[in-house]
């Protein structure tokens, strides 16, 4: 299951393919919203959603959210949920043709530092996607853009290959689900390779 983030919705995000990388859950749900904060996302049917599948034994709660993220874990984690939180998406901007310019870091920093704070695992997708962007390129990288000018959504081919970086941070970072993660050699190769 996955909180609304800064890059994430559910046709536009990494989501999908995340999803696609999954196996034996009961099922695995793509409840991100795009644009709102905590205190919207909450009158929101996706949030009433997850806090009802949150009642399920052994259901975990992907969170990428950085405004009231204190909040909105300790809230989702009373409602029954196991919360992994992680960083943002990079965004598709670059300074240079190898470099992606951070402009989310301190939303990231603020996750790291929740997650210390709360003992909750974390998954480090603002690094690891930037990471596969700078060496990507950002000629190459526009061929995720959900629309020729959107650097933060994704398109199919982004959310692929997007999706299978969350799914390699879940099966090293969470052991309960690494058993429902499926492998992709040649799909996590080409990422660590930074190519298409």
């Amino acid at each position: 299951m996955a909180a609304p983030g800064i890059t994430v919705t559910a046709e536009k995000g990494w989501g999908p393919g995340f999803c696609a990388d999954t196996k034996g859950l009961a099922q695995c749900t793509n409840l991100a919203s795009s644009g709102k904060t905590t205190v919207t996302w909450q009158a929101q049917t996706q949030y009433k959603d997850m806090i009802t599948r949150c009642k399920t034994a052994n259901t975990y709660a992907l969170i990428q959210f950085a405004a009231n993220l204190t909040s909105l874990t300790n809230k989702i984690k009373s409602a029954g949920c196991s919360p992994v939180l992680m960083t943002s998406l990079a965004r598709r901007t670059f300074s240079s043709e190898q470099a992606t310019s951070d402009t989310l870091g301190p939303y990231s920093a603020e996750t790291i530092k929740v997650a210390s704070n709360l003992g909750l695992s974390l998954l480090p997708l603002l690094a690891d996607s930037r990471a596969y962007l700078n060496k990507l390129g950002k000629t190459n990288a526009m061929q995720f853009n959900y629309a020729s000018d959107d650097t933060t959504h994704l398109n199919s081919l982004g959310a692929k290959y997007f999706g299978r970086i969350v799914a390699d941070e879940v099966k090293s970072k969470v052991s309960a689900l690494s058993s429902y993660i499926i492998s992709d050699a040649s799909l996590s190769a080409k990422i660590a390779a930074g190519t298409l």
